[in-house]
């Protein structure tokens, strides 16, 4: 409903003071906070004698106030009406406006002055606008970021649908205004305020948007939010000490002068001998540059590193003459470009004249920071309109050399290329996150600083504030945060003003990553934070929904070497390609051929929830997390990781699964997550990386009994494949009761001749081995390879590892007569049924040739296990722990046979890479401690022998415990070597 609150009336006004208000608003609420007495438009009339204060409602719900044809012209004419009908206009008239609602003023004003409906007095009659967060856009993409914003506050409603259909017809609207504004029989004063807090998130009206380009005028900020503007507590308040001040200074010219006129002369353009001029203002070609205009940026305290790119953005103005020079530098939001091109123009300001600085993030920022050019050439210049001031900064550019023009923040080469396509003089630095496009221009790729520079400059930041500051862990801050300078200044920042320890640092940003990404130290930008600038660049990328799909499903992988076959899924071709190409356009990852790379910080800060970022949304990243995880389950799907052939593949995905995992916690964890870990903890107990393996297995294990319960046949896949990890590790006091437990709970569930159920009794029988309980071990053996046959056959791949793992205990057990033929029998049938490469029987073979020397038979024995090294350094690699075990026992072999010359540097050798493959504590490395050992006993030297079997003794008891096998072993040779 359309109503005019009459708020107060003096006894002889002689001015009428009219609030407007914008979206979801009304006449007292939009002017007052719940407390009572608060509906400030009442303070003016008892504050300012002369006023009659009026306030106008209408209908603003963003739900239905603007229609599909957008009738905020039918609007302006509607509340002209109801304005005139209670006599306003008759007598001068001020406009106090909130947001949307400057914007039907300023239609009401030029329905007004175009002489439409006849409501000309209004034109003349108004003498005082005041703007307060009214968004006076200047482009249009500027006027799609403004309407974004409003649809985060009042909702993507009808309203903000309308307004973005017809962001040019704003355009237009503001266009027009200033210009109607600055035309010398227009006589309205004008006051600017704009929020500097953020409301639902984001900042609606900034300062440039706020800014409606009319000379002289400078936008007010205020601390509030955009609802908050126009609510001051108290009459002590800025917003109302100052619109007090502007309307009773109205007041008075208007007593001093009543029907008077602010009339200023506007210089108008002539023409001369083809070259245009402006009245009052010199001919922009022959003006020469004065001494002392320019402007450069605060310097930072602290400037490290650089070196070879400032000697490029040198060697490129060097040579270049009289000619235009355009370098553009390039990089990460947050990599220091601002930086680097501001030190550049510092250093160098005596080379030029002037040295402009631009920021150019929008082309209302361009268009303003070129006419204050114009202003600062020409000082007769600053009261022409904006479009003029540009032209003549323009024209000065274009006609004079020895200048230099950063233009700083540039979106896109697009937005400047009108500029560079006049201006064919002088020196223009651009700095930008798009890494594309600049063709003709030279570009000067910008990276992170190298780790000795990050930790410099972390410390004189620092220690420029806190001089006693203890620096230790400077490096790893550093290395966490990505040598990205935006991201060490923040924390230097932080660590002088808190008093907080580069280790004190880290810990805060494990346990509260959102809240450090935005944290600022006293005096810092709020603008300038990790999360805020690549909010920024996303918002550029609005256009492509699917970037921002992309670079959080790349956040939760390895910052490099990220396989684009890794990326599908969520999003498909050409979407994909097309995300990929505008995130790298935008620096925010590099691209290659067949891979990705991302800053580790923008994956942190990517992954990290923020309710108030729209880019970073909870549900949106738990998505992106799961499809990732997905994709890696799928990657590994139906691979075996006994196949070298396969291997590559579970070598591509780990180092990014690890990543993952490393970022989520157990109770998220899915069933595709679990199968991650069962498929590579099964991969990395194979390669011998029996203790991230442990870990893989227990979290699988663990998750899967969460989601599924304990007799599920995923949960006891999982406690049997822990129970093999713990047998690796020679933790066989808790490896065997897991067995057993889970050998009975799969008779139960699955049935004594299920696969599995199978696999758990060849598992527990190996178990018992590894403990040296033969009386326990051959039986169950036995028995198990029996229903192997009967069940799956005697040519499955699990009958062949039971009769190998029979042939074994007999051979452990001495019986030699049936371990043998058993050995042999097995190995043929693997060499048919595998392969001749197969793992297995490589393992076949080399157990054949440990029962030859079991059995005194060398001549068989040593030229089987050289040729089964040769076989598994060949197809398994040189560190795979099998082939360890294969250059061991050769050893072994040579020194049974005396050659200690050459058992002695094979057990060396062997040992060395042990420990650097597996860990010095891995039972296989202790063994072939102990046989190094062995090696020096048969050679007779005591001295190295007793010591190293007294070292590997300590670290067996240790780590397998005083009865092990491994231990009882090491320690009756240690005895034998004392007697000795």
């Amino acid at each position: 409903m359309t109503e005019l609150v009459e708020v107060s009336a003096d006894e002889a006004p002689v001015l009428d003071v009219v609030f407007v208000h914008g979206l979801d608003g009304d006449a007292r609420t939009s002017w007052s906070t719940k407390r009572e007495g608060s509906f400030w438009p009442e303070w003016l009339g008892r504050d300012v004698e002369g006023l009659a204060v009026w306030s106008l409602g209408y209908e603003a719900a963003s739900s239905r106030w603007l229609g599909h044809a957008m009738p905020i012209q039918d609007r302006a004419i509607n509340l002209l009406a109801l304005l005139e009908s209670h006599g306003i206009g008759q007598r001068p008239l001020c406009f106090v406006t909130h947001s949307m609602g400057g914007l039907v003023v300023k239609e009401m004003l030029l329905h007004a002055a175009d002489g439409r409906a006849d409501y000309t007095e209004f034109a003349t009659a108004t003498r005082g606008v005041v703007f307060l967060a009214t968004p006076h856009t200047g482009s249009d993409i500027v006027t799609k970021a403004v309407v974004k914003a409003l649809s985060v506050v009042y909702r993507k409603t009808a309203a903000v649908d309308g307004l973005e259909r017809n962001s040019a017809h704003l355009r237009q609207l503001n266009t027009k205004y200033r210009n109607w504004a600055v035309e010398p029989a227009t006589d309205i004063r004008h006051k600017i305020f704009y929020e500097t807090q953020v409301t639902k998130g984001v900042q609606v009206v900034d300062a440039g948007s706020a800014d409606p380009g009319i000379p002289g005028q400078t936008p007010v900020p205020v601390d509030a939010d955009h609802i908050g503007i126009c609510k001051p507590a108290a009459p002590s308040d800025l917003v109302y000490g100052q619109i007090k001040h502007f309307i009773t200074r109205i007041v008075t010219a208007l007593q001093t002068n009543p029907g008077g006129a602010n009339q200023q002369e506007t210089p108008q353009d002539v023409g001369a001998g083809g070259v245009r001029a402006v009245s009052g203002v010199p001919v922009m070609e022959s003006l020469k540059a004065v001494h002392g205009v320019g402007r450069i940026p605060e310097q930072p305290d602290v400037f490290v590193g650089r070196v070879q790119e400032l000697a490029r953005l040198e060697a490129a103005v060097a040579g270049s003459g009289g000619r235009a020079v355009v370098v553009a530098v390039q990089g990460l939001g947050g990599v220091g470009k601002s930086t680097l091109a501001a030190r550049f123009a510092a250093l160098h300001a005596g080379w030029f004249s002037p040295v402009w600085w631009v920021t150019a993030d929008s082309a209302a920022a361009l268009e303003a920071g070129l006419g204050e050019l114009a202003g600062a050439l020409a000082p007769e210049a600053v009261v022409l309109p904006s479009e003029q001031r540009v032209e003549l900064a323009v024209r000065w550019l274009a006609t004079h050399q020895g200048w230099l023009l950063v233009l700083d923040n540039v979106t896109s080469p697009r937005d400047v290329a009108g500029l560079l396509g006049r201006v064919r003089t002088g020196t223009i630095v651009i700095t930008s996150r798009q890494r594309s496009g600049w063709r003709a221009v030279e570009t000067v790729p910008l990276d992170v600083l190298t780790d000795d520079e990050a930790v410099r400059l972390l410390a004189r930041i620092v220690w420029s504030e806190w001089p006693e500051a203890d620096m230790a862990g400077a490096d790893r801050l550093c290395e966490e945060l990505g040598w990205l300078p935006l991201a060490v200044e923040q924390a230097g920042a932080y660590l002088a003003q808190t008093r907080t320890s580069p280790a004190g640092y880290l810990e805060l940003l494990a346990r509260f990553p959102a809240r450090m990404f935005t944290a600022t130290a006293e005096g810092g930008d709020a603008q300038r934070t990790m999360a805020r600038v690549w909010h920024v660049t996303l918002d550029h990328l609005a256009a492509t929904p699917a970037a921002g799909q992309v670079l959080r499903q790349l956040a939760w992988y390895a910052p490099d070497g990220i396989p684009r076959a890794l990326l599908a899924g969520a999003v498909v071709e050409p979407e994909l390609s097309e995300a990929l190409g505008r995130l790298a356009a935008y620096s925010m990852i590099t691209l290659t051929g067949d891979t990705v790379a991302v800053h580790r910080l923008v994956q942190a800060v990517t992954r990290t929830p923020d309710l108030t970022d729209p880019h970073r949304q909870p549900a949106d990243i738990a998505t992106a997390r799961d499809t990732t995880t997905t994709t890696l389950a799928t990657t590994l799907a139906n691979l075996d990781p006994h196949t070298p052939a396969d291997w590559p593949t579970y070598r591509m995905a780990l180092p990014h699964a690890r990543v993952l995992l490393e970022n989520t916690t157990p109770d998220t964890d899915t069933d595709q997550a679990s199968r991650v870990l069962n498929e590579l903890g099964a991969y990395l107990k194979g390669q011998g990386d029996v203790s991230t393996a442990i870990d893989y297995y227990s979290r699988a294990c663990d998750s899967h009994q969460r989601l599924h319960g304990p007799d599920h046949p995923a949960t006891l896949l999982s406690r049997n494949n822990l129970a093999s990890a713990y047998e690796s590790a020679g933790d066989l006091d808790r490896a065997i009761p897991l067995y057993q437990a889970t050998l009975a709970e799969r008779e139960r569930v699955l049935g004594p001749d299920h696969l599995h159920t199978l696999l758990s009794r060849n598992n527990l029988a190996s178990a018992y081995e590894s403990a040296g309980d033969l009386d326990r071990a051959i039986p169950l053996y036995q028995a198990t390879l029996a229903e192997r046959e009967r069940v799956l056959g005697p040519d499955h791949p699990d009958t062949l590892l039971s009769r190998n793992n029979l042939a074994s205990a007999y051979q452990s057990a001495g019986d030699l007569d049936r371990a043998i033929p058993l050995h042999q029998a097995t190995l043929a049938e693997r060499e048919r049924v595998l392969g001749p490469d197969h793992p297995h029987t490589l393992s076949s073979r080399n157990n054949l040739a440990g029962a030859y020397q079991s059995a005194g038979d060398l001549d068989r024995a040593i030229p089987l296990h050289e040729a089964t090294l040769a076989d598994s350094q060949r197809v398994l690699g040189p560190d795979h722990p099998h082939t360890l075990s294969s250059r061991n026992n050769l050893a072994y072999g040579y020194q049974s046979a005396g050659d200690l010359d050459r058992a002695i540097p094979l057990y060396e050798a062997t040992l060395a890479d042990s420990q650097r493959v597996l860990g010095p504590d891995h039972p296989d490395t202790l063994l072939s401690r102990n046989n190094l050992a062995y090696g020096y006993q048969s050679a007779g030297d005591l001295d190295r022998a007793i010591p190293l079997y007294e070292a590997t003794l300590a670290d067996s008891e240790r780590v397998l415990g005083p009865d092990h096998p491994t231990t009882q072993i090491i320690r009756s040779n240690l005895d034998g070597a004392r007697t000795t």
